[in-house]
């Protein structure tokens, strides 16, 4: 692979003179299927707003996964379309770190909209057993940005700090795909409602564990307790309930249960549409409940993956404890944590988080990214 990169960009700096097209848009959402997250929604904003006026492709490491759609090129990362499309990129948006097989020129722009708000996990060189090798190139990845989508002020204090980058590349605009819970969408809903083939009348758990480096490569939950938890819902609610079980894109299990009311969550692709869909949130440290907590919905927390999380991985930059979410011991414990469900509005207590965090989200992070990069 490392020869590859090599020969690549040598090709590259030999053809450094080819001039960019600044109407030429490269979108890629890292390890990722489908269209999704911030990168997907900033594609389908130009789209709508600037119909054939921009060259915009779709970068994947799943082009199978990505059905045909009008105005937009599919291309695997690092083919031969890819590089050849890049060398007249006018702007490359990512979520995550710039691919180090890219050359970088002059009149380029590049953009990452991060994959996680709120600031919560330790990052860059603030982590505590990232690798050493993968912690000497962080100024080769994220030197080059121009640019670096922020949630919060928070976000932009200690990433600054942790990735060694001036603030003044910070777009304190919020996170793009946050924007859908600013408004109503009722074709989301039924998008998700009519993929798992479930009435608008049945409330869904949305379970959500996240990645751990140092947890087991395949790490299982006893999904028993999934099941109990979905019987006290129902009894305490009086409502018909499903599990949607999503594991982190980087460790996709298959947990098989018994339970017909446990589903899939990974067969769906976009993460944002399940958590505007769901009507209460089990996680860990997953970045997905500063996004869930825009909903108002109740959040409840493994405490146990927490701890385990602060002491045997990167840890956070801003103690758990301090969190506005439910608090759970563990998976075990999540049946008796059901009978505390209320369905009753949790935005008083997330205003006040958000407020501390400094967040910027109010719904208009695409409007706003994009007027800058029109510009």
């Amino acid at each position: 692979m490392k020869a590859k990169i090599r020969i690549a960009r040598l090709l590259q700096y030999l053809l450094f003179f080819i001039p960019v097209k600044k109407t030429r848009i490269m979108f890629y959402a890292n390890n990722r299927k489908g269209y999704v997250c911030n990168p997907s929604v900033l594609m389908e904003s130009f789209w709508l707003k600037h119909p054939g006026e921009y060259e915009l492709i779709w970068v994947t490491r799943f082009p199978e996964t990505c059905t045909m759609r009008t105005g937009i090129t599919v291309v695997r990362q690092r083919s031969l379309s890819y590089f050849k499309l890049f060398l007249r990129c006018g702007i490359f948006i990512t979520n995550d770190m710039i691919d180090e097989a890219l050359v970088k020129k002059r009149g380029q722009i590049f953009l990452t909209t991060w994959h996680g708000g709120g600031a919560y996990k330790k990052v860059g060189k603030e982590t505590i057993n990232e690798d050493k090798t993968f912690a000497a190139n962080f100024d080769k990845w994220y030197k080059r940005l121009d640019y670096f989508v922020s949630s919060c002020q928070a976000c932009t204090d200690m990433y600054a700090e942790a990735f060694s980058l001036d603030r003044k590349i910070f777009l304190e605009t919020g996170t793009p795909r946050n924007d859908i819970f600013f408004s109503k969408h009722p074709e989301i809903k039924k998008r998700v409602q009519d993929f798992y083939h479930i009435s608008e009348q049945t409330k869904i758990l949305l379970f959500a564990p996240s990645f751990q480096m140092t947890a087991p490569e395949k790490e299982q939950y006893d999904l028993r307790y999934l099941s109990e938890t979905i019987d006290r819902l129902e009894e305490v609610t009086k409502n018909n309930w499903i599990v949607l079980y999503r594991s982190h894109y980087f460790r996709e299990e298959t947990n098989e249960s018994l339970d017909e009311r446990i589903l899939d969550g990974n067969a769906y692709y976009e993460m944002q549409d399940l958590l505007y869909t769901s009507d209460l949130l089990v996680t860990d440290f997953s970045s997905c409940i500063w996004d869930f907590a825009l909903t108002g919905r109740p959040v409840f927390l493994l405490e146990n993956r927490l701890k385990e999380y602060e002491q045997m991985d990167r840890g956070f930059f801003v103690p758990y404890d301090t969190w506005p979410y439910l608090k759970c011991k563990d998976i075990a414990a999540l049946p008796d944590m059901a009978v505390k469900y209320r369905d009753e509005d949790f935005t008083t207590l997330y205003k006040q988080h958000f407020e501390t965090m400094g967040s910027f989200e109010k719904g208009t992070a695409c409007e706003q990214i994009l007027h800058i990069l029109e510009n």
